[in-house]
């Protein structure tokens, strides 16, 4: 045994201990609006802060503590202040920033609700049910793609296909397939206020969330309905469907393509975002890779085996992407041009 290899491990093996950890913390300050609280302020020392947030002084004192060693905020250990530097309150105290990362520690901890039963389901088989991370995950989801999608969807990311963009100014029949919260279906509809947008979600929580939105985004050109990929309507002659990191969590991916590609109108085009990912695991071997794989098994893989599905997995990469697409009946498939570090953007057809 190489000890020196072994020392370099267990260093590294406490990197990870140690973000684990401090994500906790992260996400009991963003629960108690500590951000919120100290974005754009003065640095100031405990007492300050203790009496703008009306926080516990020995909690905020550890909470801080925390923060600081973790390089979260900003201490200055000659005056005493803490600080959240506008770089990070862009990342946690920004929810309209497209840089907002909050809903990480909304989605991690669900992850980590999840080991039991990926363990279980590792010895016996299945898997667990995506209603089974409960609440913070769909609001983590929401929270975490939510940003990016408001900003970029209408400004940078359908432009890449003008016709679309022609068509849906015009006025035409979308769908957005997995909508959770409906970010993306707002995004469109504020955008295009000519077309009609629909967002289907099997999971109940995530049309409630939608549907309580709608009622604060006063838009006329939006609905959502409760059903499953499989079971969207084909004779609406969709002329756009969207699917945003959907796929690779379904049971049957390739019957929910076939579902999307009938449902399309002569000429209509499907946006599938999946995660950026290689076709194989040794173009994947880079920390990325390795959040995709640990999301992938103790997320978005367990929940299709959780009723017996094809376990496709977040990185599937555009091979098979392209092959699902094809097995599914569709002719035409192109890697779009979109500048993302996250997501791999493919415009389908035909």
């Amino acid at each position: 045994m190489d000890k020196q290899k072994m020392r370099a491990f267990m260093g590294q093996f406490m990197e990870m201990t140690t973000g684990a950890a401090v994500m906790g913390v992260v996400a009991v300050a963003d629960r108690i609006g500590l951000f919120r609280e100290m974005a754009g302020e003065a640095p100031a020392n405990l007492d300050h802060w203790v009496g703008v947030t009306g926080l516990q002084p020995r909690y905020l004192e550890e909470i801080l503590s925390t923060l600081a060693a973790a390089g979260v905020v900003a201490f200055d250990a000659e005056l005493g202040l803490f600080s959240l530097p506008d770089e990070q309150a862009a990342c946690l105290a920004d929810e309209a920033s497209p840089y907002c990362l909050v809903g990480w520690t909304q989605m991690i901890p669900a992850l980590y609700g999840a080991i039991p039963g990926v363990a279980r389901a590792a010895r016996e088989g299945g898997g667990v049910a995506f209603a089974d991370f409960g609440p913070d995950m769909v609001e983590g989801i929401a929270r975490a793609n939510g940003p990016g999608i408001r900003v970029l969807l209408t400004r940078k990311w359908l432009p890449v296909m003008d016709d679309v963009v022609a068509r849906l100014e015009e006025g035409i029949r979308v769908a957005d397939v997995g909508c959770g919260g409906g970010e993306a279906v707002f995004a469109m509809a504020k955008a295009y206020p000519a077309s009609t947008i629909v967002g289907y979600d099997i999971d109940s929580h995530s049309i409630q969330l939608a549907r309580s939105r709608a009622q604060s985004h006063q838009l006329s050109n939006v609905r959502f309905e409760q059903c499953s990929a499989e079971e969207i309507p084909i004779d609406a002659e969709f002329d756009l469907v969207t699917t945003f990191d959907v796929i690779h969590d379904l049971v049957e991916p390739i019957a929910v393509l076939q579902r999307i590609r009938e449902s399309l109108s002569s000429g209509g085009t499907y946006l599938m975002v999946e995660p950026v990912a290689g076709d194989d695991l040794s173009e994947n071997l880079h920390p990325a890779g390795a959040l995709t794989y640990a999301m992938s098994t103790l997320h978005c893989m367990t929940q299709s085996l959780a009723h017996g599905g094809a376990g496709l997995g977040a990185a599937w990469g555009p091979r098979r992407a392209e092959m699902h697409c094809a097995e599914a009946g569709f002719s035409q498939f192109e890697r779009l041009e979109v500048d993302n570090s996250f997501n791999a953007f493919y415009r389908v057809s035909g």
